[in-house]
C-alpha cells in the first residue's frame, strides 16, 4: 500500500520553541510523576506547566492565540512529556483532541470555551463513549446518568459528554462545577493512574441547545476542520497519533534508565556489570530498533499527511489507513521494547522506587484503548487493502 508522492514536498520538522518549552517543562513534570501515580492524580502544576509552556493550545487555531502545531511536533512534544509522565500526557492528549474537535462541531461557538484554554489554561476533558439518558427539554436538554473514562475529569475547567437523544448523537459542553454533576474515583487502575479517567454522573442538569452540539464526524480520512489552517487540517484518525508518540516516549525514558542501570549495576551473580553482558546487550539492542523503527515510521507519515494539507490536496483513505499503521506500530513497538528491558533489570524492575515499574505499566495503555485496540486498526488496515469496505461482516467488534 503506497502512500502518493508529493511534489516537493516542505521538510517539516518539529518547531524548535515548542521542543524547547515541552523540555523544560518535562523536567518538572518529571520530578511530580511518583508524586501522580502514587496520589492517581495528576497535580495541578503540570498543568500550570503545560499551560505556560504553550502544549495546552497545540491544536488551537493561531488567530485565536493558539500554538497551531504541526503533526509533526505534536509528535514531538508529546514523545517528551510521555517520557515525563504519562498520566500527564494522557490528560494532555485528550484536551487537544476536543480542543480540535469543539471547533469542528461549534464553529465561532467554540471561540469563547478556546480563548479560555489560551488565556487562563483551563482543560478540557470528554466522555466519547455515549452515556446518560437526554430527554429534550424548552431550550434544550435534560440529562441524567453516568458517563465513563472521562480523562482529567478532576482537574478540568470544561467537559464535553457524548449522549445520544432523539436518535442523534450531541456533546454537550459544560463546566466541571455545573450543580447536578459529580464526579466518582473509579479509574483504580494499573496504568496512567494518574490520569483521572473517573466516572461522571449528571442528576437532572440541564443544558442550552447552543452548548450540546450535534456530532456529525466526518470520514475517517477527512478532517474536522477542512477550512482551518493547514497545520490542523489532517484527518480526524491522527488524533490516535498523540497516543502513539507518549507511549514512544515512555519506551525511550525506559531505555535511557536502563543504559544507565546497566552501566552502574553489576550481576547478582559474578560481579560484571549488567551492561556487560551479551543478553543485555541485546535486549537494549532490541528496544532501540523498535522506538527507532516506531518513530521513523510514524513522523514519515505525519510529514507526508501534512505536507498533503500544506499542498491543499485532498485527503483519500489510504492517507488514514497508513497513519493508523503507523500509530499501531508505533505502540505495539513501545510495549515490546520495555518488556525486552525487564530482563535486564531482573527483580530491580519491580520496586515501585523506581521509574521503571511505572513505565511497565503505562506503556500498556498504548494498546488497550477502544478505538485503536491492535485487532481494530489490523481489520481496518487489512479491509482497505483487500479494498473490502470497513462495514462488511465478520467485524473484529
Amino acid at each position: 500500500m503506497s502512500n502518493p508522492t508529493i511534489i516537493n514536498p516542505v521538510a517539516i520538522e518539529p518547531r524548535e520553541d515548542l521542543v524547547r518549552a515541552a523540555k523544560q517543562a518535562a523536567m518538572r513534570i518529571a520530578e511530580r510523576a511518583p508524586e501522580a501515580d502514587r496520589n492517581r492524580r495528576v497535580p495541578v502544576e503540570n498543568i500550570r506547566d503545560l499551560h505556560e509552556a504553550g502544549l495546552l493550545t497545540v491544536t488551537i487555531p493561531a488567530d485565536l492565540g493558539g500554538t497551531e502545531s504541526d503533526l509533526v511536533t505534536q509528535i514531538a512534544v508529546y514523545e517528551i512529556i510521555g517520557g515525563a509522565c504519562a498520566s500527564t500526557a494522557w490528560v494532555m492528549g485528550n484536551h487537544s483532541v476536543l480542543c480540535n474537535r469543539a471547533l469542528g462541531m461549534m464553529g465561532e461557538g467554540a471561540h469563547s470555551l478556546l480563548k479560555d484554554v489560551v488565556k487562563n489554561g483551563s482543560l478540557i476533558s470528554h466522555a466519547a463513549i455515549p452515556g446518560g439518558d437526554t430527554k429534550p427539554a424548552p431550550g434544550g436538554f435534560i440529562a441524567s446518568g453516568r458517563w465513563p473514562f472521562v480523562s482529567g475529569s478532576n482537574i478540568s475547567t470544561w467537559m464535553f459528554l457524548s449522549t445520544m437523544v432523539d436518535g442523534g448523537n450531541r456533546w454537550m459542553l459544560m463546566p466541571t462545577t455545573q450543580p447536578g454533576l459529580t464526579i466518582e474515583d473509579t479509574w483504580l487502575s494499573m496504568s496512567a493512574r494518574g490520569s483521572m479517567t473517573n466516572d461522571v454522573l449528571l442528576d437532572q442538569v440541564f443544558v442550552a441547545e447552543d452548548m450540546a452540539p450535534v456530532a456529525v464526524p466526518p470520514a475517517p480520512y477527512e478532517s474536522w476542520l477542512p477550512n482551518g489552517p493547514a497545520a490542523l487540517k489532517v484527518p480526524t484518525t491522527t488524533a490516535r497519533v498523540w497516543m502513539s508518540a507518549m507511549m514512544l516516549g515512555v519506551a525511550q525514558a525506559a531505555l535511557d534508565e536502563t543504559i544507565e542501570f546497566g552501566k552502574a549495576r553489576s550481576m547478582t551473580l559474578g560481579g560484571a556489570t549488567r551492561g556487560s553482558m551479551p543478553g543485555n546487550q541485546f535486549a537494549v539492542a532490541d528496544a532501540a530498533m523498535w522506538v527507532e523503527s516506531g518513530r521513523a515510521f510514524l513522523v514519515q507519515e505525519a510529514r507526508s499527511i501534512t505536507n498533503k494539507a500544506l499542498a491543499g490536496e485532498a485527503f483519500v483513505p489510504t492517507d488514514a489507513s497508513r497513519m493508523d499503521m503507523a500509530g499501531l506500530v508505533a505502540r505495539e513497538n513501545a510495549q515490546k521494547a520495555v518488556d525486552r528491558l525487564f530482563g535486564v533489570r531482573g527483580a530491580h524492575g519491580l520496586f515501585e522506587s523506581d521509574n521503571f515499574e511505572r513505565y511497565y505499566r503505562d506503556v500498556r495503555m498504548g494498546t488497550l484503548h477502544a478505538v485503536s485496540t491492535p485487532d481494530l486498526v489490523r481489520e481496518e488496515v487489512g479491509k482497505h487493502i483487500f479494498g473490502i469496505p470497513l462495514g462488511t461482516q465478520p467485524r473484529w467488534v
